[in-house]
């Protein structure tokens, strides 16, 4: 009976053995799995990371351009306002121009008006007796 047991017990630490081996074989199939698991886990923080990173400057670039179309915005009305004055200045200069012109022409008929009172006989008469007093006005002063 010594033989049998011996026997089993060389088969039973041949079987302890193997499976040992085999537990030992899927505990580094597991153990691999786990590192693969952990390389993902790494990996899609890694993204995560780097997507609010991303969303952090997609809210600066989004406040900066903003703030780029607020000023252009208020860039645009002070353009507008300086063409509105433009043309109110370009209409009040056509207004006055109009003005300028009949004034001229009235300042033009007026001139002629006295070239033809300088050369009338009533005048020329006028100022030859007026010379004496002329003469004595500027002695008194």
């Amino acid at each position: 009976m010594n033989d049998d047991q011996t026997v089993s017990a060389d088969l039973s630490i041949t079987d302890l053995k193997s499976e040992l081996e085999s537990v030992r074989s899927k505990l580094q199939i597991a153990e691999q799995k786990i590192m693969q698991l952990e390389l993902s886990l790494l990996q899609s923080r890694d993204f995560a990371i780097g997507a609010v990173a991303q969303t952090g400057e997609a809210r600066v670039d989004r406040d900066k351009f903003k703030d780029q179309l607020k000023d252009s915005n208020i860039h645009i009305k002070s353009h507008l306002a300086h063409i509105k004055r433009l043309e109110e200045a370009m209409v009040e200069l056509n207004r006055v121009s109009t003005l300028d012109r009949t004034r001229i022409a009235e300042l033009g008929r007026r001139s002629t008006e006295l070239d033809h009172v300088y050369k009338s006989a009533s005048w020329k008469i006028g100022r030859l007796i007026m010379i004496p007093v002329r003469i004595l006005r500027k002695i008194t002063k």
